[in-house]
């Protein structure tokens, strides 16, 4: 009974997320007067021609003019943790090095 209760739970929340955002096959008109104006859009690019929209807190991907994808854009608003400096490496003659910083 409590795993049916998740799940329906579960399910519900995905609905209204995904009703918070453009659904495919929208056309670029229809996004626009239901979300409003994109904060920032990308130059169409390639064949077929793909533009992205995005907005405060999802981006929506156009293919000529019409949804083919919307994604939730996930803010951070805690600072990222700076990695701690490296040890200097030392390289012998004719050896090389690399440094590799992973976030």
């Amino acid at each position: 009974m409590k795993n049916w209760l998740f799940l329906s739970a579960l399910f519900l929340s995905n609905a209204v997320m995904a009703a918070d955002m453009p659904a495919q096959g929208m056309s670029m008109t229809a996004v626009q007067k239901q979300f409003g104006a994109p904060l920032q859009k990308s130059a169409t690019i390639g064949k077929p021609p793909i533009t992205r929209w995005v907005y405060k807190d999802f981006t929506v991907v156009f293919e000529y003019k019409h949804v083919v994808h919307s994604m939730v854009v996930k803010n951070e608003s805690a600072p990222s943790a700076t990695p701690a400096a490296a040890p200097a490496a030392t390289s012998g003659k004719g050896e090389a090095s690399l440094s590799v910083d992973v976030k």
